[in-house]
């Protein structure tokens, strides 16, 4: 499955589920800078904690503006 996929997923995850849903949308709540930092530190650590690499390039997607204002819509919508 290549990372888009796993977004899609973890979208579908964070409109079901509250415990996914809050933690993800005060990351999109982030200004783009902190928002993006936020991620690589996320990712940089969780690479380092053998997180699920799946999971990471997913949230990895999320560094860009536009992948993350529509992930924010969506989520609103939820």
């Amino acid at each position: 499955m290549c990372g888009s996929d796993q977004l899609v997923l973890l979208i579908r995850a964070a409109r079901e589920d509250a415990s996914v849903r809050e933690p993800l949308l005060k990351l999109l709540a982030l200004d783009d800078a902190a928002r993006v930092r936020a991620i690589e530190k996320w990712v940089k650590e969780g690479v380092a904690a053998g997180q699920s690499i799946e999971l990471l390039s997913a949230i990895a997607w999320l560094t860009d503006d536009d992948v993350a204002r529509e992930a924010r819509e969506v989520l609103a919508q939820s």
